[in-house]
């Protein structure tokens, strides 16, 4: 007998209605990620701004923002970024226009369809409907997949095609027209985000291994897919491998061997994955680690399963659980997003631990028993996550989302100044803000000279609709007679008593915590601060 087996026939399946289940699981999934996309979080990142921008120039010019028609990588601060994710904001740019809300709505949309994809692929790993209502409902509920669904992320692609690719593949094993398909998201996922560069190639040269008998069997369709996949990715090498491709990657890679065992390491550690998570708090909540606490016991039950089974299909979770930390090592310290194609696996754990727990259950009495704990527990394990979330979270993560540009951007447009500045102590992304929250004319930014400095996070336009610069106010030159809008750090308003400028405070704007975060100056020649 397989150890954890289900026994549903004799003592009843509390998911009996798996398909409503699904349909709850995916409700669920849905009010964790759909409410107050506009406010929470509770500001609009650079990174953002730049794909809501650029989507917003395609649909506007067929270009992005720097006048490439139709990229395959997009350049941002310096870095290029793979397009796909831009294409799919498109549509929701067009409808709802440039705002907070259209760009991180396909977000939220594709974290629920990737729930979805994960009750499938369990069904296909273990064809149990109550296992598999489990792990959806894991991941509907996942801090760490939740995040990520409720800010525009190119990531984000990556944990829904790795999964569809991975279900693709297990199809076929009854109809082998499935692992063309499977090629071909395998081949898309290369698209998603940086580190499907090095993870998925690994992940399938393992899987082919593990199915190789099944492989070799049929070699034509084998041949055929393997074709497909290599296509895509031999016709993106070449970009990879180019000073642009590169460019981050010469950056931030660490191949000290004593490091990279550190930092594998650390993915497996109780810190990261549930105590305190990634230490970027744009990247997760304090006091939270990636998944809950009581995963802490459920996990390793669910590893203890797959032990135990000696089954191809559990050989494929062990090489996911294996691999998915080494593109994100190679880069430091643990980071939530290089890592966050390991969501759905730990979902897919916790399902099976719990459902193991649940079906080595004797009597009735015992299962409803324990059916209660884990409900009540799941429920406010899911309310602290929430009141973390929305209550916590906008007090102090202000800075960490750039909170503010848009009052300051909106302070500036209700105001005849001649032109608007900041220090360098300040976001060096400022410009982006002012593209995206003024939805400046695409065909017009395209035209305009733009300078990209040494340091890649910091662009200089001159002009910017002959009002908005980016420049040192230490540096401040602008004539006799013209008033300027200075946004500021308060740690750095002393900078304006060394220029030659007289100025005046005019607004302050704090977060939702309390903390003043920005202060804004007028400044002019020839008269008497007041």
């Amino acid at each position: 007998m397989v150890i954890g087996a289900d026994n549903s026939s004799a003592h009843g399946d509390p998911f009996r209605w798996h398909r409503r289940c699904l349909w709850m699981v995916l409700i669920v999934a849905a009010l964790f990620r759909l409410p107050f996309l506009a406010s929470h979080p509770i500001g609009v990142h650079a990174d953002e701004a730049s794909i809501g921008y650029d989507a917003y120039s395609l649909w506007e010019t067929g270009r992005d923002q720097h006048g490439v028609y139709l990229p395959l990588f997009a350049r941002s601060f310096g870095d290029y970024d793979e397009a796909l994710h831009r294409y799919l904001v498109v549509p929701s740019v067009a409808v709802f226009g440039l705002n907070a809300f259209a760009i991180r709505l396909p977000n939220a949309l594709l974290g629920i369809l990737t729930v979805w994809v994960v009750y499938h692929l369990v069904q296909a790993l273990w064809g149990r409907p109550s296992m598999a209502c489990l792990a959806g409902l894991f991941l509907a509920i996942s801090p760490w997949h939740v995040h990520f669904s409720r800010w525009s992320v190119r990531a984000i692609l990556l944990p829904l095609l790795f999964s569809l690719g991975l279900l693709l593949f297990l199809k076929g094993k009854d109809r082998a027209l499935y692992w063309v398909l499977s090629a071909l998201v395998f081949g898309i996922c290369l698209h998603t985000y940086s580190s499907a560069r090095v993870f998925v190639p690994l992940f399938l040269v393992g899987l082919a291994w593990i199915y190789r008998r099944e492989l070799m069997r049929r070699k034509g369709i084998s041949f055929a897919s393997a074709c497909v996949f290599l296509g895509i990715l031999v016709g993106l090498l070449s970009f990879w491998i180019s000073p642009e491709g590169m460019r981050r990657t010469w950056e931030m890679v660490n191949l000290d061997p004593i490091a990279l065992i550190y930092s594998y390491a650390a993915y497996f550690s109780p810190d990261f994955l549930f105590f305190s998570g990634d230490s970027n708090l744009r990247h997760s909540l304090l006091g939270m680690g990636q998944l809950y606490h009581c995963e802490l016991v459920l996990v390793p039950i669910g590893l203890w399963r797959l032990w135990h089974e000696k089954r191809e299909e559990s050989r494929v979770l062990w090489l996911w659980l294996a691999l998915y930390p080494i593109p994100a090592a190679l880069t430091g310290e643990p980071h939530a997003i290089r890592s966050i194609v390991a969501a759905p696996l730990f979902a897919i754990l916790s399902g099976c631990g719990i459902y193991t727990l649940w079906t080595r259950l004797q009597s009735k009495r015992q299962r409803r028993i324990f059916t209660t704990g884990a409900v009540l527990i799941g429920v406010t394990s899911g309310l602290v996550y929430l009141k973390l979330y929305y209550v916590d979270y906008p007090k102090y993560s202000g800075w960490w989302w750039e909170y503010g540009l848009k009052e300051v951007i909106a302070y500036a447009e209700q105001r005849p100044y001649a032109c608007i500045l900041h220090n360098q102590g300040f976001y060096t992304s400022f410009y982006i803000h002012v593209l995206f929250h003024t939805r400046f004319p695409p065909k017009a930014y395209q035209k305009l000279p733009q300078v990209l400095r040494e340091n890649r996070w910091e662009y200089v336009n001159r002009p910017l609709n002959d009002k908005y610069l980016s420049l040192d106010a230490s540096l401040l030159s602008f004539e006799e007679g013209v008033v300027a809008l200075i946004a500021i750090r308060p740690e750095d308003i002393d900078i304006l008593d060394q220029t030659e400028y007289v100025w005046r405070e005019v607004h302050r704007i704090y977060d939702p915590g309390g903390k003043e975060l920005i202060r804004l100056v007028e400044a002019k020649k020839g008269e008497s601060k007041k």
